[in-house]
């Protein structure tokens, strides 16, 4: 008779805590280390990956991943309506609020608000949107084959 499978145990919170640190950013060991684990340095490097590999850890990491990637989320379509916003908004609408203030300056004669300007984002735009006239590649095929073979060879 084959024993029983121990059932697994849920994350803790220092395994919580170490994924949540891997999806911030830091690197493996320091992620381990800030968690609370004892180990430092290579063997905090090591007991990382180890930890990583765990079902559970390798499971809650990808949770965390997938919500963060949702969240973050800036396709194309995002980027073009934010250039089409840049263009057509007028420079006496933008506020200290908006997402359009690039530099906000306060000084003696009062506040300055800076925007994208406006046909830096038509020049993106027209790229992104592919509107640009392609560009002329003129290639010089009088030379022939053989010349620029011996040419390569003599160097």
């Amino acid at each position: 008779m084959k024993p029983k499978p121990k059932p697994e145990r849920p994350l803790n919170d220092r395994m919580r805590r170490f994924c949540e640190l891997l999806v911030q950013g830091h690197p493996a060991g320091r992620a381990y280390e800030l968690a609370g684990y004892t180990a430092r340095g290579d063997d905090a490097d090591c007991c990382a990956v180890k930890l990583q590999g765990k079902a559970k850890v390798s499971a809650y990491l990808q949770t965390l991943r997938d919500a963060a990637s949702k969240d973050a989320a800036y396709d194309r379509d995002n980027l073009v309506g934010f250039l089409v916003q840049i263009i057509k908004t007028p420079v006496s609408e933008v506020t200290v609020g908006s997402p359009l203030a690039q530099r906000v300056r306060v000084d003696d004669t009062g506040m300055t608000i800076e925007m994208p300007g406006k046909l830096v984002a038509a020049k993106q735009l027209a790229e992104i949107m592919g509107w640009n006239k392609p560009a002329e590649v003129k290639v010089d095929i009088s030379e022939k084959l053989s010349d620029i073979i011996g040419r390569i060879r003599s160097k």
